[in-house]
């Protein structure tokens, strides 16, 4: 009997305790739910009803700051295509400036966002919070507060809340009413931004229609020696040359591939800082920076500053005398590390005739030396003109035959993979070539198995056949005595394509 008697007190401890958890789980606001309230209202409510186009002014105070967003019309043309012909439209687009910061570009995507989310904004449920505290929804410190005029002279305050449980919606407030809405995230994130990225991340903006590259170099404590590519109209093969380190033709269409993907249009990732004084510099490295950049257009110059990239792959990067710092991902940046390699033409030996000093043909135990002399004078209409003269053991030589050796170098092409050879065996062709700025590159051709082996400076870098590397010896000694070779070179065109660039 007293255990029945104690079971049953214990099974009405229990269930009092299960009646006050209920009362009090029904009496309490319900944080899980988007009402949070006895009493809301699930029909949408228009909040902010608006064209973008009236929109004056826009202040945003939030965790980055307090920012005044500017608002006018701005003509912008574009190009429409219509049966086969281009035309230019005119259009009118709702442009925004920072009024605390005029001179800096505004991010147009984020700047538009915001526009539309202060112009049209719409709440999907009503809360009545009752006594429930602000701070239940995060009003009592929103994270955002955002004024907007319109031209009409109205104006609306939106404060931001909480994100409601669920991550798909805020809690927000409209000016000074005690009514609660529950908007869309997607409708109050833009207010969310920071005064820091509401700038415009774009470095170097897209090559113009008519605009092309006219000079890359990169320097720096990065690099052990400079990267520096021209634009010259000294070959057939290409009109781009990289000069350092090594001296080679480049391919066009990667150099195109390079404007377009890596520096015409440069964006960065984010932006760092603004404001930027000299002496600010070194917080960020750039005051002795990894790499410099100079880069000149047939109408821009540019010098760019580029810091060593950090643990995470980032690196700090700014044009010379701006005042604003961005922040960027060091793979976007490759190319200012390497060599030119990725760039250079198929063509492994092409030398700029307009930069030989000295060139030195080795073939067996013999050694022939040939200097170039270039004299630039002006024409009547004041144009530059190079006059060049070849000689051969001080005395003057034949210089299309010189030229035309020179050239029939070009038939050589990289390969991916290179077979084994006897590196210790002499060559049979050896052409080292000194320029005006000292620098030398030297070409090598050694037998191998089945292909000849082709070395540039020392590493191996392309094959061909061995008739060809034969051929190109003989070429040689007949350059030497002054006698033309064009039957070795008719020969081998038909014999094999690999002497193709032979003029």
């Amino acid at each position: 009997m007293k255990k029945q008697i104690r079971y049953i007190i214990i099974a009405g401890i229990i269930l009092a305790i299960l009646i006050g958890a209920l009362v009090f789980l029904l009496t309490m606001p319900n944080k899980e739910d988007e009402s949070t309230s006895s009493t809301s209202s699930n029909t949408a409510t228009t909040l902010i009803e608006q064209a973008t186009g009236n929109i004056e002014k826009i202040v945003v105070q939030n965790s980055g700051g307090t920012y005044t967003l500017m608002g006018y019309g701005a003509q912008v043309e574009s190009k429409v295509e219509s049966s086969g012909e281009t035309s230019t439209v005119t259009t009118t687009e709702m442009v925004f400036t920072m009024q605390e910061h005029s001179s800096y570009l505004i991010d147009k995507d984020k700047s538009d966002a915001l526009a539309y989310d202060c112009a049209n904004l719409v709440a999907s449920k009503v809360v009545n919070a009752n006594n429930n505290p602000d701070s239940d929804y995060g009003l009592d410190k929103p994270r955002a507060t955002v004024t907007v005029s319109f031209s009409d002279g109205s104006e609306k305050t939106i404060k931001v809340g909480n994100d409601v449980p669920g991550g798909k919606s805020a809690y927000i407030r409209m000016g000074d009413s005690n009514k609660i809405y529950v908007v869309a995230l997607d409708s109050v994130n833009s207010m969310l931004v920071e005064k820091i990225q509401m700038f415009d991340k774009t470095i170097l903006n897209s090559l113009s229609d008519d605009e092309t590259l006219s000079l890359l170099s990169v320097t720096g404590s990065g690099r052990k020696k400079a990267l520096k590519l021209e634009k010259k109209a000294f070959s057939n093969i290409s009109s781009y040359y990289l000069s350092s380190p090594n001296q080679a033709a480049c391919d066009a269409d990667k150099i195109e591939s390079l404007c377009n993907s890596s520096l015409f249009p440069l964006v960065a990732d984010s932006v760092a800082a603004i404001d930027v004084k000299e002496s600010d510099l070194s917080k960020y490295s750039l005051d002795k920076p990894y790499y410099i950049l100079d880069a000149k257009t047939s109408t821009r110059s540019y010098k760019i500053l580029v810091s060593k990239p950090d643990k995470d792959e980032n690196c700090y990067i700014m044009l010379n005398g701006a005042d604003i710092i961005y922040k960027i991902e060091s793979n976007v940046i490759d190319f200012m590390g390497g060599d030119g390699s990725d760039i250079v033409s198929k063509t492994i030996f092409y030398p700029n005739n307009l930069k030989l000093k000295s060139v030195d043909v080795s073939y067996g135990k013999i050694k022939d030396t040939y200097t170039i002399e270039n004299t630039v004078t002006k024409n009547e209409d004041g144009v530059d003109i190079t006059t060049t003269k070849v000689y051969y053991n001080g005395e003057e030589t034949n210089i299309t035959l010189f030229n035309k050796f020179m050239r029939n170098l070009s038939v050589l092409e990289r390969a991916e993979k290179i077979p084994a050879y006897d590196e210790k065996s002499n060559p049979v062709l050896s052409v080292s070539v000194t320029y005006t700025d000292d620098t030398i590159d030297t070409l090598e051709i050694y037998k191998g198995d089945k292909k000849a082996i082709v070395v540039l400076n020392g590493k191996a870098v392309g094959t061909t056949e061995l008739e060809t590397a034969e051929k190109l010896n003989n070429c040689a000694k007949l350059l030497a005595t002054g006698t033309d070779f064009d039957s070795l070179v008719k020969d081998e065109n038909e014999t094999s394509d690999s002497s193709k660039a032979t003029a």
